[in-house]
C-alpha cells in the first residue's frame, strides 16, 4: 500500500466500539479486521488498562500499538522497537491529593500493570478494570501505596459534590488536571500533557501517517484531544454534548446499533474518492 494511502483508524472502547453488552458486533469486527489486513492501522485507544484490551485486540487480529490509560501507557504488543510510553504519578502527590479531596470523595483507585491500590471495593471499577491476575491492595493509600501508579480514579461523594472545589485542589499541581466521567459519579486525574491525542500523534509520526488520514471515533470528554489531531473525527450518537460539538460529524447510529460500522463504511467511500 502506498504510504500516503494508509489510514490510522483510532477507536475508543466503551460506548463506542463496544455495545452495552461489551462486545464488538460481527460486521464491525469483520470490517476492522479487513482494514487491518489491507495494511491500515487500527488502534484501540482507551482509558482501560492493557489487560482489559487484549481480548478485543486478539479478536480483531490487530498488529498495532495499544493506547491505554488515556495515553499514559502506550506500547506495541508485537513490536518491541516501537517507542514505549509510560507516565506515572509520584506516589507522594497521589497521597496528598487524596487527603485533600477526602471531603468530596469516597473512594480512590490507582494502578500500574501489575498492582491495584483501592481504598474500598467497587464493583463498577472491578468490572471496568478487570482485577483478575492483579495484586490487590485495599485500605488507606497512605499505608499501602509504595510505588508510583499510572492512573488515578476517584468516586465522588454525592452528599458533598463540588466540582469547582475539586478542580481547585487538583490544579494546585500545575501539571495535573481533572476529568469528570459523563453520567457517572467518577472522575480521573491526569497529566495535562498526556492524552489519547498525544499518543496518536506519536503513533502517526512513527508510521508517517498524515493528519488527513487519521480517523477517530469516541463518545466522551477523554476523546476530544484525539479529535483535535484527526482529519476526520466522529462523535458517537450516544455521546454527550461536549464530545459532539468537538467532532467533525456524528455517527449514523449509536454504539448499540453498529455506529462504527455504518459510519466508517460511509467515510471509506469518501476517502476512496480523493
Amino acid at each position: 500500500m502506498p504510504r500516503n494511502k494508509r489510514l490510522l483508524i483510532a477507536v475508543d472502547m466503551d460506548g463506542t466500539l463496544l455495545n452495552t453488552d461489551k462486545i464488538i458486533t460481527p460486521r464491525t469486527k469483520r470490517l476492522l479486521s479487513k482494514l487491518n489486513k489491507q495494511g491500515h492501522l487500527v488502534v484501540l485507544a482507551s482509558g482501560r488498562p492493557s489487560r482489559a484490551l487484549y481480548r478485543y485486540y486478539d479478536e480483531l487480529k490487530l498488529n498495532s500499538p495499544l493506547v491505554c490509560y488515556n495515553g499514559a501507557f502506550v506500547f506495541h504488543p508485537q513490536n518491541d522497537s516501537f517507542p514505549r510510553v509510560e507516565f506515572e504519578f509520584p506516589k507522594e502527590v497521589v497521597k496528598d491529593l487524596f487527603n485533600k479531596l477526602k471531603p468530596f470523595v469516597k473512594n480512590i483507585m490507582c494502578e500500574n500493570d501489575t498492582d491495584i491500590w483501592i481504598y474500598q471495593e467497587d464493583l463498577y471499577l472491578a468490572k471496568f478494570f478487570w482485577y483478575e491476575g492483579m495484586k490487590m491492595h485495599y485500605g488507606d493509600l497512605e499505608e499501602t501505596l509504595d510505588v508510583n501508579p499510572m492512573t488515578m480514579i476517584l468516586q465522588t461523594n454525592k452528599d458533598n459534590l463540588d466540582e469547582q472545589a475539586i478542580r481547585q485542589i487538583v490544579n494546585q499541581h500545575e501539571l495535573l488536571d481533572v476529568r469528570f466521567w459523563f453520567g457517572l459519579s467518577y472522575f480521573e486525574i491526569f497529566y495535562k500533557s498526556v492524552s489519547k491525542g498525544s499518543a496518536l500523534t506519536q503513533i502517526a509520526k512513527y508510521y508517517e501517517i498524515a493528519k488527513e488520514n487519521i480517523i477517530t471515533f469516541g463518545d466522551a470528554e477523554n476523546d476530544i484531544d484525539m479529535f483535535a489531531i484527526s482529519g476526520i473525527s466522529v462523535a458517537m450518537k450516544n455521546g454527550g454534548p461536549d464530545i459532539i460539538k468537538n467532532a467533525h460529524r456524528v455517527s449514523i447510529k449509536d454504539n448499540d446499533n453498529e455506529g462504527i460500522y455504518h459510519t466508517l463504511k460511509q467515510i471509506l467511500k469518501e476517502v476512496n474518492k480523493r
